[in-house]
């Protein structure tokens, strides 16, 4: 088993799952949905079934990945890069605070990562 391409699909999966995310919030954010019928027309725009075909494909990427390598390394590392880019994208294109509670915990997982991948050779 190589840590490479489970990084490597890690990164694809994120990248996938965290673009579909923002395409829905993209929506969300010229929306009020206060009602079933405006909940249900919303879920038919381009944009959110765009952004729900785009997480779906990332589950794929992440099908791959644990067909490579155990759960017990895949979920961390995926879990790990989805929250990396998630922080990114809320701050450069949702323009939210990143506070030091996330920089504590964007460390605390990445050294989660690290020492799960060092018991797993």
């Amino acid at each position: 088993m190589n840590f490479i391409p489970v990084v490597i699909y890690s990164i694809v999966y994120a990248a996938l799952n965290v673009s579909g995310a923002a395409l829905i919030k993209t929506e969300l954010k010229s929306t009020q949905l206060n009602g079933m019928s405006e909940y249900f027309f919303f879920l038919f725009r381009w944009r959110v079934m765009s952004g729900f075909a785009v997480v779906f494909i990332s589950a794929l990427v992440l099908i791959k990945a644990l067909s490579i390598a155990k759960i017990s390394l895949v979920n961390p590392v995926a879990t790990g890069v989805n929250f990396m880019f998630t922080l990114a994208v809320g701050y450069f294109l949702f323009n939210e605070r990143i506070t030091l509670a996330h920089y504590v915990g964007l460390i605390l997982i990445l050294t989660g990562i690290l020492i799960i991948s060092v018991a797993e050779r």
